[in-house]
């Protein structure tokens, strides 16, 4: 038993020329170095982690491997690397994953597997690190020394950290013991890694050959009897009379204890929908599938910065494709998997689905696609299904990707077929050698006053022209083609456009927006261009913005109002052929994972006297309450009235939204002063998070001192708020302005409802921006501001009159605490105004010029009520 201190070592587990101590995190535990770990490795240290698996699957031994291989589809020996890797993870994989993974044909794709195996186990897919994998990494090595191959003891090690920090009744505190005999081992847990409870875990040997495996409540208890009661000569060492007691209490205490064991021996196991999901993207014909005949065409149009652009074919004859009848339209549907590899490794997969409708007066049906690869010998694999047929067909071609120097001697583009049509599309991949790129600043930096914009240039251009918000404003004949703007004293949102021109003619085109939070979803089609004409073939070529970068689930191209494409992932380039020369349009939409989306569309051949018209709708999220501050429901549309500079507007939409989806932010002030506050604040900001926060919704928490900084990207996770305010720390000056405004901007490209939360215990101390510049971009924003003041700071009038009017100019409220018990009063108050609000929707009738404010009021036709909604907007 050990009695105060950090938790002993486990030296009496050693050899003597084994390693020694170190501290990690807190703790006591032997260190071992990676390359020792590597060694292990590679000698094939076998590892369970639980008694139940290892009963069940055991050790992966030669001859297990020949039986089930042979069981499988054309078994593929491993190799010694991937024998290894199978039994170092042999008490984290499933049976399901075992047998895929020795189903597998290729060793790219076991390379695959094993580095998706890791992803979908990744216990916080937000941060950088795998946790889960560092610590297996870390921890495995050490496992296999210290307790032997599949030993139940190196279950606890792996997934909850070494034992320690039990607290006895008496105050005392327990790690490890064990008997004399050494076949009963007790491990004590005041917390882990896996869970918050205490517990213990009673080992057993049953045998002088056999591991050690964890004893479950039920099972014969005959050696835990037989280890009872043992003299004591090392209390630190032994399991007295007095511990054995202790964890057999604990256990028949605990009526979940079995429960808890499992959860915390068990390896966090994926859904085994990633298996299915790993093998869509593999390019083998399923066993037994039929198959059709294609052929593979491979051209190389143009360069793409460093990288060729490689066009495919594939030619799939109609006599060998199914249709099926949409309301007298016969149409095909194929999907296309396809991997390029290249030194032996899986550098990229790509997937694509086809719709297209039957053309009676071709004989082949195109199946295009675009990728660019960098030069050199690559193995491309492809499988086209034909989904309405059930049959499939496999190409595989060797490439030798052309350098920019040998690409015009190997360009080959045939004068008939397919690629004769596709000429004009070719055309644009060709112009992908000349491109511009916007410099973005750095992240969440905010731009005013006097600022540089550098662009990235490939290839020649007679000029390039530069646009604010889409104004001309400085065109430069060469280079170092770049432009200095005066962004003005308000940190406001701004579009640059940098355009290059040769011949008169637009050949490249890049957009960056000034001051944007990353939450803007948007797609522009910059292919096919409106000042040219196109008679067979076009090329889309589309870029998207996603909030906070994160990858879109699909990119669906329309021809006309037809979905001839998706695509899966970039680039998001995608050839069509067109009926003819008359007028159409190509429109692409993306797609979130959450099911958001966003389109634009591009006319093709469009007369010259065509316009765009851009509708201004503007929305008002409305609350309504009465002389007590509580809100007013179930209102009809004819009791408000909607005014913008005075001028009543007609509201064109009216609803009651109680659950219009919101995205919410934290802003918390971590601030010196808030040290002793910031438990309770996080305490009554994760309450608010579970109470508020349903799956369509989105919140982010973002800290402030002397500088903003985000905990949490937007997300409707509730545990990764929960960790981010677990690991707030309060330090530094309070930089209230700087950190308003960059919240504000963070939500920039956001739709819908927005609401910020702001809470802070003091005045500004440390901000670059002024109070009137924080006002200004709050009201640009659309963003309603709830403060939140604590503390003796906000008793001064001046110090209240700053949240009053950021809140008030926003359509929120300004509260102010005189203790944190009324913090979650406060936000459940915050939450119901939130979803007891009404939408209003007109078009504005302003011929305001478009940097100019525009004010907003709404009045409600109901006695003794106030209407808050934002007091105005930029457009």
């Amino acid at each position: 038993m050990w009695q105060g201190g950090p938790p002993p070592d486990c030296t009496m587990l050693l050899k003597p020329s084994q390693p020694s101590v170190s501290i990690r995190g807190g703790r006591r535990f032997p260190s071992f170095p990676i390359g020792a770990w590597l060694l292990v490795i590679s000698a094939g240290a076998a590892l369970a982690l639980s008694a139940q698996r290892l009963q069940e699957q055991g050790p992966v031994t030669d001859e297990q491997v020949e039986v089930e291989e042979a069981t499988l589809v054309k078994p593929v020996p491993l190799s010694d690397e991937h024998r290894d890797w199978l039994e170092s993870v042999s008490g984290f994989i499933s049976r399901a994953e075992r047998e895929f993974f020795l189903a597998i044909q290729q060793d790219y794709r076991r390379d695959a597997f094993i580095a998706e195996f890791w992803d979908v186990r990744d216990p916080d897919p937000t941060t950088r690190l795998n946790e889960l994998y560092v610590r297996w990494k870390e921890y495995v090595a050490e496992a296999a020394i210290y307790f032997g191959f599949n030993d139940g003891r190196a279950v606890a090690f792996i997934l909850n950290g070494p034992p320690g920090r039990f607290r006895l009744a008496d105050g005392r505190e327990v790690g490890r013991c064990y008997s004399r005999s050494k076949e009963l081992e007790i491990w004590f847990y005041g917390a882990s890694e896996r869970t918050e409870e205490s517990f213990p875990i009673i080992f057993l040997k049953r045998g002088s050959r056999r591991p050690y495996s964890a004893w479950l409540p039920g099972e014969n208890f005959h050696a835990v009897q037989r280890s009872g009661g043992l003299p004591s000569t090392n209390i630190r060492e032994l399991c007295a009379d007095e511990l054995l007691p202790v964890a057999l209490a604990f256990i028949r205490r605990d009526n979940g204890y079995d429960l808890l064991l499992d959860e915390v021996l068990s390896p966090p196991e994926p859904p085994l929908e990633w298996l299915s999901t790993f093998a869509g993207d593999t390019t083998d014909v399923p066993r037994g599938a039929e198959t059709f005949a294609a052929d593979l065409e491979l051209d190389y149009p143009g360069r793409n910065q460093n990288r060729t652009a490689l066009q495919a074919v594939i030619a799939v004859s109609r006599s060998e494709a199914v249709a099926r009848d949409f309301d007298g339209e016969l149409r095909h549907h194929f999907v296309v998997v396809g991997e390029v590899v290249r030194d032996g490794s899986l550098f990229e997969t790509f997937r694509y689905r086809y719709e297209l409708a039957v053309a009676e007066e071709v004989d082949l049906i195109p199946l295009v696609f675009t990728r660019y690869l960098r030069s050199g010998p690559v193995s491309l694999n492809l499988r086209v299904e034909d989904v309405y047929g059930g049959r499939f067909a496999r190409l595989s071609e060797e490439v030798d990707i052309p350098t920019a120097e040998g690409l015009a001697s190997i360009r080959r583009r045939p004068d008939s077929g397919v690629f004769k049509l596709l000429a004009e599309a070719a055309e644009a991949a060709a112009r992908g050698e000349r491109t511009l790129r916007l410099v973005p600043p750095e992240e969440g930096s905010i731009q005013v006053g006097m600022t540089r914009f550098e662009t990235r240039a490939v290839g020649d251009f007679d000029q390039v022209t530069f646009f604010l918000n889409e104004k001309p404003i400085l065109t430069k004949r060469r280079p170092p083609y770049s432009v200095e703007l005066n962004l003005g004293t308000i940190p406001a949102t701004h579009q640059l456009r940098a355009v290059g021109f040769e011949a008169g003619s637009e050949v490249a085109m890049d957009e960056l927006r000034i001051n944007q939070g990353g939450q803007r979803f948007r797609v522009h089609i910059t292919e096919p261009r409106g000042d040219l004409s196109y008679e067979q073939s076009v090329t889309t070529v589309v870029q998207v913005d996603t909030p906070d970068q994160l990858p879109i689930e699909r990119l669906e191209i329309f021809l006309d109002e037809e979905r001839v494409a998706t695509l899966y992932q970039p680039p998001f380039v995608q050839s069509l052929l067109l009926p003819g020369p008359q007028l159409a349009y190509v429109r692409a939409v993306a797609y979130l994972e959450d099911g958001s989306s966003t389109e634009d569309v591009q006319f093709i051949n469009a007369p010259d006297y065509m316009e765009e018209i851009e509708v201004q709708y503007v929305e008002l999220h409305t609350l309504v309450v009465d002389h007590a501050g509580r809100p007013i429901l179930d209102l009809e549309e004819s009791s408000f009235r909607a005014f913008e500079d005075g001028q009543e507007q007609t509201i064109r939409r009216f609803e009651y939204v109680r659950n219009l989806p919101i995205h919410a932010g934290l802003l918390l002030d971590t601030s010196a002063s808030m040290k002793e506050s910031l438990g309770t604040v996080s305490d009554a900001a994760l309450s608010f998070t579970r109470a508020a926060i349903e799956e369509k919704d989105r919140i982010c928490v973002i800290s402030f001192a002397s500088q903003p900084e985000i905990a949490v990207r937007f997300t409707n996770q509730t545990t990764e708020v929960e960790r981010a305010l677990a690991g707030l720390e309060a330090r530094g000056s309070t930089a209230l302005y700087d950190s308003l405004v960059y919240a504000l901007t963070y939500f920039d490209g956001v739709r819908g409802q927005k609401a910020l939360l702001l809470l802070s215990d003091g005045k500004d101390e440390a901000s670059s921006f002024t109070f009137e510049q924080a006002v200004e971009v709050a009201r640009r924003s659309g963003v309603i501001v709830y403060a939140i003041g604590l503390r003796e700071a906000f008793k001064e009038k001046a110090n209240r009159k700053v949240l009053q009017r950021i809140s008030r100019e926003t359509g929120g409220e300004a509260y102010f605490l005189g203790s944190l018990e009324e913090l979650p009063e406060v936000y459940a108050t915050i939450q119901k105004e939130l979803r007891s609000r009404y939408l209003l929707t007109y078009q504005s009738t302003s011929s305001k010029d478009p940097s100019e404010f525009r004010g907003v009021r709404v009045e409600v036709d109901v006695k003794g009520a106030e209407a808050r909604s934002m007091s105005g907007y930029y457009p």
